[in-house]
């Protein structure tokens, strides 16, 4: 399965993806990579019936997830693939999903988070996730919307952030 986008976000699917980032890049299917949503049926369900119906749609737990991008049947398959937070996307990056981009999208405000950019609020856990994709050489930008404005993301900006602390 090409990954077209892999995206973090704190609302998982939401309308941003849905329809501002599905109109733009048609994915065949949404992945969505989280441990607690996949063992909730419910949740599942719920998330599930955000999707438009011309796009499939799987929620995994982070290990399956990074296995069925491998499945021979899905090989021709343009995914959108989420994550909820830094840290599932960088268990999937380093547990082999090839790509070598991430969008960081909407991490909101919660208790021990700052503000790094009006869209991102991070906390430690974020700073060193992020350190460690871009160590696994990922390029990392924060972009809330397509069209909107990109920004890159980098090693000394995150040491900065973390100096905040």
């Amino acid at each position: 399965m090409p990954v077209i986008l892999a995206r973090i976000d704190d609302r998982l699917i939401h309308g941003q993806v849905t329809v501002g980032w599905s109109e733009r890049l048609r994915p065949d299917r949404i992945l969505l990579a989280n441990n607690a949503i996949a063992a909730d049926p419910w949740q599942t369900r719920v998330y599930s019936s955000t999707v438009p119906p011309d796009i499939d749609v799987s929620i995994l737990p982070v290990s399956k997830a990074a296995a069925s991008l491998g499945e021979p049947e899905h090989q021709d398959e343009r995914v959108l693939l989420l994550t909820g937070s830094a840290e599932e996307m960088a268990e999937l990056v380093r547990i082999g999903v090839p790509i070598t981009e991430v969008n960081v999208g909407g991490l909101h405000f919660g208790p021990g988070k700052r503000e790094m950019l009006p869209f991102v609020y991070v906390d430690r856990q974020d700073l060193k996730a992020f350190t460690r994709l871009l160590e696994m050489g990922m390029t990392l930008s924060a972009q809330q919307v397509p069209g909107g404005r990109e920004y890159l993301l980098d090693e000394e900006q995150i040491r900065e952030m973390g100096e905040k602390f």
